[in-house]
């Protein structure tokens, strides 16, 4: 049999707005033949303007999925012992 220690411990989980991390990063998909813009960070308008070129070159290709990834981040709540903890 093996012995375990379990505790309580608060943790925020929230959107990581830490000095040089992008709020958002944005790429898009075409529907039809899966080619991808380059991600963009903080900035949709490449990927729009990705969008409409590519689409300017295959005429066929009008649907696309947006790819948005956001950055979150971890910290140790009021009272969590590894509030004192830096990573």
């Amino acid at each position: 049999m093996s012995r375990r220690t379990l505790a309580h411990a608060v943790w925020k989980l929230s959107a990581d707005d830490r000095p040089g991390v992008p709020v958002a990063v944005f790429r898009m998909e075409c529907a039809t033949c899966h080619e991808m813009s380059t991600a963009a960070d903080g900035d949709g308008r490449p990927a729009q303007t990705w969008s409409l070129a590519h689409t300017g070159m295959n005429p066929g290709h009008r649907g696309f999925t947006l790819h948005t990834e956001t950055c979150w981040r971890v910290e140790p709540g009021a009272g969590n012992p590894y509030g004192e903890v830096r990573p």
